[in-house]
């Protein structure tokens, strides 16, 4: 089982602040089903400083502990994007650093609203040829699942994945409306994933998942890459 966004890397934003703990997350991971782990650090966010030296620094250390006391796991690098609309298209495409080197790329809207400039870069994203996934998309209060611009993006390929979180109502009534709002209008192009920061409030709730859900979680990421399933 795949989770594509999580905080595990140490000490690099608001997921796992030291190295026990990011070992631990990953355990944790590991013990609820996950065998493949996405760590997907902040980038281009304005909320924090994050340089590709810390993110690199930060990976080895933690892949190291990973291959040296969890064998079974696949831990892979990407990052979570924030798409703040301040840069160009051409710039926005050419920062991306997508999911374990491959085509998905992992993209954050701001909760507060959506930028003007939203469609046209993540269809220039599509354009070149990598596959957006929109980071709990639930969160954004300028996003409306009636947009044309937002079906358009998922009938071109575009995904949108949902905060497990969210969905089980974990984090309030309105995350889980806007979360099932989401899944009953576009069902093939949701996915799941823990967006998880430690063991206490952003936890994995994988323990948590409903049989009925468990077809919105991918093996890996090859089988993310080629969403939906046949």
């Amino acid at each position: 089982m795949l989770d594509c966004h999580t905080h595990v890397l140490p000490a690099i934003d608001d997921g796992a602040k030291d190295l026990t703990i990011a070992l631990a997350l990953c355990r944790r991971l590991g013990e609820l089903g996950v065998t493949e782990i996405v760590a997907t650090p902040h980038w281009c966010s304005p909320r924090f400083t994050v340089v590709n030296e810390g993110i690199l620094a930060a990976w080895a250390a933690l892949s190291a502990q990973v291959l040296s006391e969890l064998p079974q796991l696949r831990l892979v690098l990407g990052c979570e994007h924030h798409l703040s609309g301040l840069q160009t298209p051409d710039a926005f495409v050419a920062s991306i650093r997508p999911l374990g080197g491959g085509r998905c790329v992992l993209i954050e809207l701001p909760d507060d609203h959506l930028p003007p400039s939203t469609w046209t870069v993540l269809f220039a994203v599509l354009r070149a040829g990598f596959r957006p996934v929109l980071a709990h998309p639930e969160r954004c209060k300028g996003l409306s699942p009636g947009d044309e611009q937002l079906r358009t993006y998922t009938e071109g390929g575009g995904l949108l994945q949902l905060t497990l979180g969210h969905v089980l109502g974990a984090h309030g009534l309105i995350m889980r409306f806007k979360a099932g709002r989401l899944l009953r209008r576009f069902p093939r192009s949701c996915i799941l994933a823990s967006d998880s920061h430690d063991l206490q409030a952003r936890r994995p709730r994988w323990d948590q998942l409903p049989q009925r859900l468990r077809g919105l979680v991918p093996d890996d990421l090859r089988a993310l890459e080629a969403w939906p399933p046949s």
